[in-house]
């Protein structure tokens, strides 16, 4: 079966098969006469000689730090979602939060037989920037704010101020922060300036012993940063988490020390994962869009690719909060 004989079933000409197949366009009533064909034949076209024809592989490089993660896994589904539905494949590299890994991988999809990649970044470098600038090939960074290269971001800031406003509504008046490093410009540098900035705007104390940095997002790198603050021995009835999954640490470790959560401390955090609405207490958090995030870095990416522009395209998410038990609210 060649799409000589595809053409001759459905009554239309080789060239017609030709862009149907290449994703160009075909009147409607002509592309479901060859999809029929097709799907009645069994046909599959030969890769090798698609690539031929339009010099593409149809293969999309995605670059993760980490797969179980409940946010990149919304993104990938995001991104999954655009680049299937444009007949694209998804090759997925999982770099396990692992900086080499992420260089690594960008030096082998520079060269790889891909026709695009989007990378989901975390600690940006200049090694990560320059491999981005060297691309021939269209490439977008998901996930971190980089005016160099084409990106997809979230709106950690006011997700952050969106998050710490909370707990000022609801009456604390020394708030801590459990935060992640600075190093990471999004989860970092960005959340805690929502929050300092937050309090500043409502006349609160910035204490230093109230903003404890935690060894990275695990719910035992939560309880681990909460008990550092407990040892302090400082006086909070708020605190603020970079991460739902740091929160859940906290949470777990204030209950064992005695502390009601929202009777004593009132808890929010940034992410909005699923088991925000099913922990007890019922997590507080702000929703990033991260599937939202992957279809946008999706669709740029597509739009580079089918249109060969090299122009760089920047969109911002937005965020909203959700307000549940842990500030004492649920709805």
């Amino acid at each position: 079966m060649n799409i000589s004989m595809i053409a001759k079933l459905a009554g239309v000409s080789t060239a017609t098969v030709s862009r149907y197949l290449n994703q160009g366009y075909v009147s409607e009533e002509k592309r479901l006469k060859i999809r029929e064909v097709i799907d009645r034949t069994g046909y599959m076209p030969s890769s090798s000689a698609q690539t031929l024809r339009t010099g593409r592989n149809n293969l999309i490089g995605v670059i993760v730090p980490k797969i179980s993660s409940e946010p990149v896994a919304k993104m990938v589904d995001g991104i999954t979602e655009v680049v299937n539905h444009s007949s694209y494949q998804v090759l997925l590299a999982n770099t396990g939060s692992n900086t080499e890994k992420e260089l690594e991988y960008l030096k082998m999809f520079r060269t790889n037989n891909v026709d695009g990649v989007i990378f989901i970044g975390t600690l940006m470098s200049k090694k990560h920037l320059a491999l981005m600038k060297s691309y021939k090939k269209p490439i977008v960074l998901l996930g971190q704010q980089e005016s160099e290269v084409p990106c997809v971001y979230y709106d950690d800031y006011d997700a952050a101020v969106q998050a710490t406003d909370c707990l000022v509504r609801c009456g604390c008046n020394n708030i801590a922060h459990l935060s992640v490093t600075l190093r990471d410009k999004a989860a970092g540098r960005e959340r805690r300036s929502g929050f300092i900035d937050t309090l500043q705007k409502n006349r609160l104390h910035i204490r230093e012993q109230l903003i404890v940095e935690c060894g990275g997002f695990s719910m035992e790198d939560g309880a681990v940063a909460m008990q550092k603050l407990l040892d302090c021995k400082v006086v909070f009835d708020g605190i603020f988490c970079a991460t739902d999954t740091i929160a859940f640490g906290a949470i777990d470790c204030m209950r064992r020390a005695g502390i009601h959560v929202p009777q004593q401390v009132c808890v929010t955090s940034v992410d909005n994962c699923q088991m925000a609405s099913l922990y007890d207490p019922r997590l507080t958090s702000v929703d990033l869009s991260h599937r939202t995030g992957g279809i946008e870095a999706g669709a740029i990416l597509m739009n580079m690719i089918h249109n060969e522009t090299k122009n760089i395209q920047n969109a911002k998410m937005p965020c909203h909060l959700y307000e549940r038990e842990s500030t004492g609210m649920d709805r």
